[in-house]
């Protein structure tokens, strides 16, 4: 006994016209050019500790442009760093793993 998907043949022509039709029609409801996107600003800086900037209450450092950065935005206090030095901690961001799988356990130069 045959159903009726066994008698369906696509020439490669008709395959990539409704893909290609699928796909736009898929597309179509996606787009929404009024939505923006979050903004967001990663500071990565050597030797800088947590108590070292304005928003964070140091009187000794004078960061003015980035404690208004913190003061319009969002200011995380919990995190943790890899490495206490900037090669590894820098390779840890740049590839999504640690350190000592990406090659660079301890400081270069």
């Amino acid at each position: 006994m045959q159903s009726a998907s066994d008698n369906i043949a696509l020439t490669r022509r008709e395959f990539i016209l409704l893909t290609t039709f699928a796909a736009a029609i898929h597309g179509a409801g996606c787009r929404n050019t009024n939505a923006m996107g979050p903004n967001i600003v990663l500071i990565f800086a050597d030797d800088l500790g947590y108590g070292d900037l304005g928003c964070y209450g140091s009187e000794t450092i004078r960061t003015p442009y980035l404690d208004r950065l913190a003061a319009e935005g969002i200011r995380f206090t919990d995190f943790r760093s890899l490495c206490s030095v900037c090669s590894p901690s820098r390779a840890a961001l740049l590839t999504g793993r640690y350190p000592s799988r990406c090659g660079v356990p301890f400081a270069l130069g």
